[in-house]
């Protein structure tokens, strides 16, 4: 029979000593947990509890559940051996009770010393978030916009470094970080994750500086591919200003590593959030430039075996074509997404970026088109299509928004209103999307202070306030957006 040791977590569960999981089933699970004011992109609850109670010798084991990195990288990354990190998880040695191994395996993983506050207090709810003025909430009183917002927020969050020597180790720790944010951004929203991505960006982008040797090329496009879901998190909370910066600097990196899916990723990213800026404002130019970009992405790709991707430039190519008034190019853009989903071999195993881009997604989109052509009656029809489908919490919220601003452009305000208040428990419950409390709005909007929507204005002002609240939020009507991208006077 194989030897079992305790979980290093609860002391009561067990796990077997050589492999597998390094903490029981329960302990694994409310290691994924993120509490509703993180500290950084691996907190938890069951983290703070170990440090309150000054159990340090779990704390790596718990870091390990939360990332899914092997132990070897960990150790690795702290500078250790694989034994060393073993005999510090089962309390066979004593050296993660010595502050200065403690703050070196924090600095090693990127977890700020903030952190281990519930350490110091004994307390699992002292932390950052709890009370000091972060750097987020610093950008929002500044109002800073593009190059400046990046400039601003990064002055104002605490200090990185980068590791002394990157290796294998490291890029894997980061690709483990990116699958986490894409994870729980469709669990939670954009708004309470910026900060947390933005930490580890930061510390992926100074390391790419002295990147050289076998692995540059692998860190280059790893660095970029937390640049763009940085800047995904970023346009999702509400910071359209500061993606536009990181989805320049994904460019840049995809240029120096020459990797053409990170360059086709980039493209369709940035096309998005030029669609997205050409849903707030007037002016034709964005949405045009959202086209061409679907173009150059097409044009870029044309050579790789990816169908998911290739349905994704067919969608963006789908949203700027809607934009810009053309029924015909929108209407094949969607038919070719469906084409392109339709073929084989299929890949079961997409990047974490591509997941998303399934049938349900391809009719979520469609609806919106629908909507930006002036036909709302047909955009409802097939929004109510899609919220039957098995969707993740935040598309779920977003395309019931999208069907409450449907059923406003048709005149059914009373239908909205019922529409826009199922989507409220999410949003009540930590879903932090901004973008989509902010399509929410114009329901908020059109009914004023009638008597009939006063339950959902109270509720719908009372999640505002909450979100403002959090460390990434930003004011949700962003006028800054327009002139951050095309450098001219906003007319929103």
């Amino acid at each position: 029979m194989q030897a079992v040791q305790a979980c290093p977590a609860c002391r009561t569960g067990v796990l077997a000593r050589l492999g597998g999981d390094p903490l029981c089933p329960t302990c694994m699970k409310a290691a994924r947990e993120m509490p509703s004011k993180p500290t950084w992109l691996f907190d938890s609850p069951l983290l703070r509890q170990a440090l309150a109670q000054v159990n340090l010798s779990a704390v790596p084991a718990i870091v390990r559940a939360a990332c899914s990195v092997p132990q070897r990288d960990i150790a690795a990354m702290a500078g250790w051996s694989q034994a060393t990190l073993s005999y510090y998880e089962r309390g066979v040695r004593d050296g993660m009770y010595d502050i200065r191994t403690a703050l070196q395996f924090c600095d090693a993983i990127g977890m700020p010393r903030a952190a281990l506050l519930p350490l110091v207090f004994a307390d699992v709810n002292v932390g950052v978030a709890d009370g000091d003025e972060t750097g987020m909430e610093l950008l929002s009183r500044r109002g800073s916009g593009g190059l400046a917002a990046a400039a601003g927020l990064s002055a104002a969050l605490p200090a990185v470094t980068a590791p002394r020597r990157v290796t294998r180790s490291h890029i894997r720790y980061w690709q483990a970080c990116i699958a986490t944010l894409y994870t729980r951004d469709r669990s939670v929203g954009g708004t309470v994750l910026l900060p947390l991505a933005h930490q580890q960006w930061r510390r992926a982008r100074l390391a790419t500086r002295d990147s050289s040797g076998e692995i540059a090329g692998q860190l280059l496009t790893t660095a970029g591919e937390l640049a763009l879901c940085t800047g995904w998190i970023a346009l999702d909370g509400g910071h359209l200003p500061l993606a536009r910066p990181l989805y320049e600097e994904a460019r840049e990196l995809a240029a120096r590593s020459g990797d053409t899916m990170l360059g086709v990723h980039v493209l369709t990213n940035q096309s998005m959030l030029y669609a997205e800026v050409a849903r707030t404002g007037p002016r034709r130019e964005p949405a045009r430039q959202a086209l061409r970009l679907a173009f150059q992405a097409q044009e870029e790709g044309r050579y790789l075996p990816v169908p998911r991707m290739h349905a994704l430039i067919a969608l963006r190519h789908g949203s700027a074509a809607s934009l810009l008034g053309d029924r015909a190019a929108f209407q094949g853009a969607i038919a070719q997404a469906r084409r392109e989903l339709d073929r084989g071999p299929r890949d079961e195993s997409p990047p974490e970026w591509l997941r998303f881009v399934d049938q349900a997604e391809v009719t979520g989109v469609e609806a919106r088109g629908w909507l930006n052509l002036g036909d709302p009656g047909r955009s409802a029809l097939l929004y109510r299509q899609v919220l039957a489908s098995d969707l993740s919490p935040r598309n779920r919220v977003s395309y019931g928004a999208g069907l409450a601003d449907a059923l406003l452009k048709q005149g059914a305000r009373q239908d909205a209103i019922t529409a826009a208040m199922d989507v409220l428990p999410a949003l009540e419950d930590g879903m932090t999307s901004m973008r989509c409390l902010n399509r929410l709005r114009l329901v908020r909007q059109a009914t004023g202070n009638i008597t009939e929507a006063k339950e959902f204005c109270d509720r719908f002002d009372a999640i505002e306030r909450t979100l403002t609240a959090l460390p990434g939020s930003e004011t949700p009507v962003a006028k800054a957006d327009v002139p951050a991208l095309d450098g001219r006077a906003s007319c929103l």
